[in-house]
């Protein structure tokens, strides 16, 4: 009986799977062609670049008017520095990084001594106004309101292979960090820095009918020389010679000399005929190296000679003169 009913209606039930099969058919290709003909999401621009809203401005007031309401005139402001739209210095005296500038002071370098500690550094700065030159070491004050800050190396902007250096004297001048160097300040004019370079590493000329200086190697009273690299000193001629350092400063330029690196002495040049220098033998160019025995390779060491130079009654200077070592003696005579 049952399999009567299911041959004579089983074609309802493939019916009903062939529509079922059609219907997931459809839902599968509307879904597939829906996903492709879709539109992106896209940002309109134009929409998000809205600008912002203006802020509302303050009222301005003009006093000019105001005053002349009440029948006066509005005071003049007072114009300074900030207003002449030159921009102040910068305070940078206490920042180890920042670049000196060029120095506005009067003021010109004579010679500098860089020792292995920079505290212990020594420069000889001249004032060609007065003609006088001062010996001074960092920390020491070179002008009102200025002082010594260190003696560097640092690079020569005018060598066009930007390889050269040049020895400055780094001051503190009213809170700015500036430098000194050989040509002198910005605040010398042409005349004044010919005129102090006259006195650094030339003999002056005298004027006509002025007695002519004396030859090198010797005329400083007091200094006889014996023999071939010997020579009598008056006992005198030390002591003031040691008692103003500022002047045997300016007779002579001085800067350490290296040898592979290693300091080994102090080389003189540009030497003033009858100077000290001239007068005991010593030559532009040399090195001295020590000094009875003890080497003079840092300014600390050339200090200690000062008091043992001041007793003793005999001097052995060595020097390096053409790479070969010369040896110079001096008797210290009188009381």
């Amino acid at each position: 009986m049952l399999d009567l009913f299911f041959r004579k209606y089983a074609w309802t039930a493939n019916l009903a799977l062939i529509f079922a099969a059609a219907w997931l058919s459809a839902k599968t290709v509307n879904t597939l062609v829906g996903a492709v003909i879709r539109p992106r999401p896209a940002v309109d621009l134009n929409l998000a670049s809205v600008p912002p809203p203006r802020p509302a401005l303050p009222a301005a007031i003009d006093e000019a008017k105001l005053f002349h309401l009440i029948g006066q005139e509005p005071p003049k402001v007072a114009t300074g520095p900030e207003d002449s739209g030159v921009p102040p210095a910068p305070q940078n005296c206490q920042d180890p990084r920042a670049a000196p500038t060029k120095s506005s002071l009067r003021l010109q370098l004579v010679a500098t001594v860089i020792a292995e500690r920079p505290r212990f550094s020594l420069a000889s700065i001249a004032d060609p106004s007065t003609r006088q030159t001062m010996v001074v070491g960092v920390g020491d004050q070179v002008a009102p309101g200025a002082e010594l800050l260190a003696v560097e190396r640092v690079k020569d902007d005018n060598d066009a292979t930007g390889n050269a250096f040049k020895v400055v004297a780094v001051v503190c001048n009213g809170g700015t960090k500036e430098y000194l160097d050989y040509e002198g300040g910005t605040g010398m004019g042409g005349g004044e820095a010919l005129a102090s370079a006259g006195n650094i590493g030339r003999a002056p000329v005298p004027a006509p009918g002025a007695p002519a200086m004396p030859p090198p190697g010797g005329g400083m009273e007091g200094i006889r020389a014996t023999g071939k690299n010997q020579y009598d000193i008056d006992r005198g001629v030390i002591e003031r010679t040691l008692g103003d350092l500022n002047t045997i400063a300016t007779q002579a330029r001085i800067v350490p000399s290296f040898k592979n690196g290693v300091a080994n002495g102090f080389k003189l040049f540009s030497i003033q005929p009858g100077s000290l220098y001239s007068s005991i033998g010593i030559e532009n160019g040399d090195v001295i190296q020590r000094i009875n025995g003890y080497e003079i390779n840092s300014p600390e060491k050339a200090l200690e000679l000062y008091q043992k130079l001041r007793e003793a009654g005999h001097v052995t200077i060595e020097v390096e003169r053409q790479g070969q070592v010369v040896k110079k003696e001096y008797n210290i005579t009188g009381p």
